[in-house]
């Protein structure tokens, strides 16, 4: 993570006291099952690539001819979903970070389920009988949290 965006994210209020502290540790953090920005995030590939070519940022990789930028992201969400901090945490280029937050926060902003459904086995005298589906309103959290996923870009700088 930058030190710029160390900086911006310790300077940026939380709301509620509740708010747990950044993880370290990423792959301590659930992942955001079928979050919508992992499929349109591959359509902004050009203007990263446009940040790319102009700015001193490094961490795109040779991939089959282009060039494949995939940034983890933490997401702190409030307990109806919406984001309340967002973290790109390896994109090595503070304009590609403001870019990441500005479009997420703009285009995906409502993108989050909440309505998660778990499935949970019945039992009846210690045995398992069946399941019983809870929806969102059963195991919705009940304080923000830090959520993952991850944005892809692929670019060619080829003539």
């Amino acid at each position: 993570m930058t030190m710029l965006l160390s900086l911006m994210l310790a300077a940026t209020p939380v709301a509620g006291a509740d708010a747990p502290p950044m993880p370290t540790d990423l792959a301590s953090v659930p992942v955001i099952d079928g979050w919508l920005g992992r499929k349109i995030s591959p359509r902004w590939s050009e203007e990263v690539a446009k940040l790319y070519r102009r700015g001193d940022c490094s961490g795109a990789v040779p991939y089959e001819g282009s060039r494949l930028l995939e940034i983890d992201v933490l997401f702190l969400l409030s307990e109806n979903g919406k984001p309340m901090k967002i973290a790109p945490v390896n994109s090595n280029c503070p304009d590609v970070e403001k870019f990441i937050s500005r479009r997420i926060l703009t285009s995906l902003g409502n993108s989050f389920r909440n309505d998660q459904v778990v499935v949970k086995p019945v039992t009846v005298d210690g045995r398992t009988i069946g399941t019983s589906r809870q929806t969102g309103d059963d195991n919705r959290p009940t304080g923000p949290r830090w959520m993952r996923s991850q944005v892809r870009f692929l670019w060619s700088d080829a003539p």
